[in-house]
C-alpha cells in the first residue's frame, strides 16, 4: 500500500530538484525523503529519478508520475492548510527579498494591509534568486527570470523607463523626435552630464538600445547603486539619467524634474515575482502574492 506521504516528498524533490531542498520544505530530514523515495520507486516497480551529485532528474517515469499526481496533491494540500490556519491563529512571517527602490516606493504601500510579518533583504537580483533557490529565501520580486527548475515566475507589474533632467534642462526646439533626427538629439543628450545606478549602465544602455538601436557612449560625471539617489541628484542639477516611471512620478508631477526626451516606442521592463516551487501551495506565499497581483 502506498502511504500518502511517499508522495508529498516525490514532488517536493521534484520541484526542489534535490533531496536537502525537499527536506527543507518538508521538514524533514534527508534521510526519511530518500526513504520516503525508496519506498515509493519499490512500490511503482519504476526508478523515478536519476540521482546525479548536483541534482535529483526526473526519469520519463518520473515527470508521467508528477502529471498525474501533482493536481490531485496540490488540492489536497491547500484544504489541509487552511484547516490548519483556521485553527491556529499567528502572524506568518516571510524572508522577502526586494530591490530598495521598489520597496521604498511601491512595495511598502502594497503591503500595509497585508498583516504579514516581513524579514526584508535588499540586494541585486542575481544574489537575491541564489538565495531563493537555496531556500534562505522565501520570495523575490526581480527585473529578471534567472534561470532555476525549482523556481516559479510570476509577472506583477512593468516599469516604464524615463529620460528625466532638472527643468532647466530641454531639448531645443528644432529637434523634433523624427527619425532623421534621431542622431541629432542623440549628440545632445550625449552632451548632457549622466547620473548611472552602475558603471556598467544597466538601465541607461536598455534605454539606448531600444531608442537609438546602439550602445551609448557615456562616462557619467556620478554612479551612485541607487535609483532614489540618482532621483535627487538629477533634482538638485547634477545631471540627466534613465529612471522607472514610479521613481520620478511625484517629482515630475511637483516641476521638479523633466521628461527631457521620448522616444517613438515606450520602453519597458517586466516586474516578476519569483518563488520556490515546493512553496506553490503555502498560503502565506499566497498572500504575499496577491498584494502584487492585482
Amino acid at each position: 500500500m502506498v502511504n500518502f506521504e511517499w508522495y508529498r516528498s516525490f514532488i517536493a524533490v521534484y520541484r526542489s530538484g534535490t533531496v536537502t531542498g525537499a527536506a527543507e520544505a518538508r521538514n524533514l530530514t534527508q534521510p526519511a525523503i530518500s526513504q520516503h523515495l525508496v519506498a515509493l520507486e519499490t512500490t511503482v516497480k519504476q526508478l523515478l529519478f536519476k540521482r546525479t551529485p548536483r541534482k535529483m532528474i526526473p526519469t520519463e517515469y518520473g515527470n508521467e508520475l508528477y502529471s498525474r499526481m501533482a493536481p490531485s496533491m496540490d488540492s489536497l494540500e491547500k484544504v489541509s492548510t487552511t484547516l490548519r490556519d483556521t485553527s491556529v491563529k499567528k502572524i506568518p512571517s516571510i524572508r522577502f527579498g526586494v530591490p530598495l527602490d521598489y520597496f521604498h516606493n511601491m512595495g511598502i504601500e502594497k503591503l500595509k494591509n497585508s498583516q504579514l510579518k516581513l524579514y526584508v533583504e535588499t540586494s541585486d537580483a542575481e544574489k537575491m534568486i541564489e538565495k531563493l533557490s537555496l531556500g534562505k529565501l522565501d520570495a523575490v520580486i526581480s527585473t529578471q527570470q534567472i534561470r532555476g527548475n525549482n523556481l516559479d515566475y510570476l509577472k506583477i507589474d512593468e516599469e516604464e523607463f524615463c529620460l528625466v533632467a532638472p527643468p532647466d534642462i530641454k531639448l531645443p526646439k528644432n529637434l523634433i523626435s523624427q527619425r532623421n533626427l534621431l542622431n541629432k538629439i542623440e549628440q545632445f543628450i550625449l552632451k548632457q552630464n549622466w547620473i548611472s545606478y552602475s558603471a556598467e549602465l544597466p538601465i541607461i544602455r536598455r534605454f539606448w538600445h531600444i531608442a537609438f538601436n546602439q550602445r551609448p557612449s557615456i562616462k557619467p560625471v556620478m554612479v551612485v547603486p541607487s535609483l532614489l539617489a540618482i532621483r535627487k541628484a538629477i533634482e538638485t542639477g547634477w545631471g540627466i539619467s534613465v529612471l522607472p516611471r514610479y521613481i520620478c512620478e511625484h517629482s515630475l508631477s511637483e516641476g521638479k524634474l523633466n521628461i527631457l526626451w521620448k522616444p517613438k516606442k515606450t520602453i519597458k521592463n517586466d516586474l516578476w515575482i519569483a518563488t520556490r516551487k515546493v512553496d506553490r501551495n503555502k498560503p502565506h506565499i499566497s498572500h504575499l502574492i496577491s498584494f502584487f497581483n492585482q
